[in-house]
């Protein structure tokens, strides 16, 4: 069987509607030389307000012109709210996780400065994860942009976010119980190698987070992010008992 070609989504920051869009110089290149988009070919543009649109390519010279026809309609309509807190850690690392946060419905993703970060200021690559975060969602078909939140020192998180439902990855912790998973607002965090130390767990249990444990092994921050959100994700299949 010969397999469909596949159609490639783009990310635009605007409202859509039907009609012509001229692209930037920079989108006109992405998509002529990077992606490889021919005249007449098919791309799907979509927006972070949930819009997305089946759109003919037009090649005028060296830039592209989108003639914007069909809206996509779909019927994906995540409601469940999941905040991933990363001690940062090696940025190719970080990079990683973020993609796979996208690609696992993560909603607000928060990096963290802990004692034992390997970096104490980020600032300069939010830019970057900004653009990662929207490469990861065009090519994983998902229509919401995960919103990537300023890095805050682990004793100012309280201050910032509230959520009913913290749980914080630790070896010594309890195992998940199906209803700690199927609630609608979950916070998880992830520390860094070599784990928190006692004064910030100490801090993180008077501040109402639980310790949940996903293995037996001590996991590398990567594995236990894609780990736990794998584990939410499909808390629904396992038995109450199970997890």
């Amino acid at each position: 069987m010969k397999q469909q070609k596949k159609i490639h989504r783009i990310y635009l920051a605007r409202d859509l509607n039907s009609g012509l869009h001229r692209c930037s110089e920079d989108l006109s290149h992405r998509i002529l030389n990077v992606l490889r988009i021919k005249n007449n070919e098919t791309l799907s543009i979509f927006n972070h307000k949930r819009q997305e649109y089946s759109s003919k390519v037009s090649v005028d010279g060296k830039q592209v012109v989108l003639n914007l026809s069909e809206e996509i309609i779909s019927g994906v309509n995540n409601s469940k709210i999941i905040r991933l807190c990363v001690s940062i850690i090696n940025m190719k690392l970080m990079d990683l996780i973020i993609q796979k946060s996208v690609e696992l419905g993560v909603t607000n993703f928060i990096p963290i400065y802990s004692q034992r970060s390997q970096y104490k200021n980020v600032d300069k690559k939010m830019d970057h994860w900004e653009k990662t975060i929207i490469h990861a969602t065009e090519q994983c078909g998902r229509l919401d942009i995960m919103k990537l939140s300023n890095p805050v020192p682990i004793s100012d998180y309280n201050s910032i976010y509230e959520s009913s439902s913290k749980y914080v990855l630790h070896q010594n912790g309890n195992k998940f119980k199906y209803e700690d998973l199927k609630t609608s607002d979950i916070t998880l965090l992830v520390g860094p190698e070599g784990g928190f130390d006692d004064l910030e767990i100490e801090y993180l249990s008077t501040n109402g987070w639980k310790m949940k444990t996903i293995n037996v092994n001590i996991l590398r921050t990567e594995t236990a992010c894609i780990s736990v959100l794998t584990l939410l994700n499909n808390y629904d299949i396992f038995s109450r008992h199970s997890l």
